[in-house]
């Protein structure tokens, strides 16, 4: 696993221990910063659910100026601490140990994101505790993205509506944007038998 873009392009990464923690694939994280390059740079970053810290660091060094990433499990902290540092990161990080509820219910009234990445576990996916609050996060030109398995439906976000969903192989990336009147429409043909890395 590496980082795909950005100044620490090639860079490696380590994974947490164990089967609990699903890095999201290196291509999929190409495609969705590629597509979001110009608008990263200078960004605050919101990562909630954390693992390895991959999409937040690769924000970062995409051109984010700061990431919050958010992960309860000591382990995974420990890898984001492990990775941020290799990357020499570690003054553009913030992590947060504790669950994204939490996360959520500090942030709101305090802070505004450009991009808010979310990678739950599938199973579990989003919280509604989380999804009530969480567009009130967005910078008003802000951006929701949310990791899910293609073939299951986008959950509702308070506040927000769905604008688009990318398929990569198995993964579905869906977009959401604060107030747009718009249902999910699924974008593109991006197949990927490697999504998940």
């Amino acid at each position: 696993m590496r980082i795909v873009g950005g100044t620490a392009s090639g860079r490696r990464l380590v994974a947490p221990p164990g089967s609990n923690t699903r890095p999201t694939g290196e291509r999929v994280r190409e495609a969705l910063f590629n597509s979001m390059a110009s608008s990263i740079v200078g960004a605050e970053i919101l990562d909630l659910y954390g693992g390895s810290g991959a999409l937040g660091l690769e924000a970062l060094s995409w051109g984010a100026r700061r990431a919050i990433i958010v992960e309860p499990a000591t382990s995974a902290q420990r890898t984001i601490r492990v990775n941020a540092r290799a990357l020499a990161m570690e003054d553009r990080v913030e992590l947060w140990s504790m669950t994204a509820e939490n996360a959520v219910r500090r942030l709101v009234g305090r802070e505004r994101f450009r991009l808010i990445l979310c990678d739950p576990p599938w199973q579990a996916g989003v919280s509604q505790a989380v999804r009530e609050d969480l567009a009130r996060l967005l910078e008003p030109d802000g951006v929701i993205v949310l990791e899910h398995p293609f073939r299951s439906k986008p959950p509702a976000i308070a506040m927000a509506q769905p604008t688009e969903t990318r398929k990569y192989g198995r993964t579905g990336l869906t977009f959401y944007r604060e107030g747009v009147p718009r249902p999910a429409q699924p974008a593109g043909s991006h197949h990927s038998d490697d999504d998940r890395q």
